[in-house]
């Protein structure tokens, strides 16, 4: 019986925590809209609970209430995810295409029309974009922007 709780309780925080995930750290719920323009570690752990044990959020997203909105994009940050990921970025482009280049194509916003055009611009520029084994990830991102907008079919997806 007491796993049962404990596996309800911890399906509860990650169902929360994956609704946290909302650039004021609350998600959307009643919770956000009853601690709405409240500041704090509290208010948020408690905006965050009352979405959670409420299950609002579902229904929020659904129904385009409670402060949500349905069908939003959900966005990551390219240069997180490239300091991340750089190792197999850099693979991906030595070869000219894979999944973690097709990552950073999404992030950056490339059409998926582009896509093979940005996969082949990627291998053709490695030793641009990697010039050393020292290369940081924030520089290897700003030399394949630089080698982009040289590009004219993939400057425009890139601005």
């Amino acid at each position: 019986m007491m796993k049962k709780y404990a596996a309800a309780a911890f399906l509860t925080g990650a169902i929360g925590f994956a609704g946290a995930a909302h650039a004021d750290n609350t998600g959307c719920g009643a919770g956000t809209m009853l601690f709405d323009g409240q500041t704090g570690m509290a208010q948020d752990i408690l905006a965050v609970t009352t979405n959670q044990i409420s299950f609002n959020q579902q229904f929020g997203i659904t129904s385009g209430t409670l402060g949500c909105e349905a069908g939003q994009t959900i966005t990551a940050d390219a240069s997180q995810f490239m300091s991340e990921n750089m190792d197999q970025v850099a693979q991906d482009a030595a070869s000219g295409g894979g999944e973690a280049l097709s990552t950073l194509a999404s992030l950056l916003e490339i059409d998926e029309a582009n896509r093979e055009a940005f996969f082949s611009h990627a291998q053709e520029n490695f030793d641009e974009i990697f010039p050393s084994a020292d290369v940081t990830a924030g520089e290897a991102l700003e030399n394949l922007e630089q080698t982009l907008a040289e590009n004219d079919a993939l400057a425009r997806d890139t601005a």
